[in-house]
């Protein structure tokens, strides 16, 4: 059975359309992208990044935990 044309047309409007709006996601992603690396490079041009604490290396002030008030388990 044949298909009418315009149930053809309608596949490729379709087509056409998804095309379209996904081709627009990706540009959109790249502005965003763009957009971010600008305003990272402006921070670190007014030194915002220089003084943060290495992630490797967490630092844990042990002062503050009271050993009394630690629960263990009750049997």
């Amino acid at each position: 059975m044949a298909t009418s044309k315009n149930k053809k047309d309608h596949k490729k409007r379709v087509q056409s359309r998804n095309n379209r709006i996904a081709n627009e996601k990706i540009h959109a992603q790249k502005i965003q992208r763009e957009f971010i690396m600008n305003l990272i490079k402006e921070e670190q041009g007014k030194g915002m990044f220089e003084n943060t604490p290495s992630i490797n290396s967490p630092i844990i002030d042990t002062s503050i935990i009271d050993s009394s008030s630690i629960e263990g388990p009750s049997i």
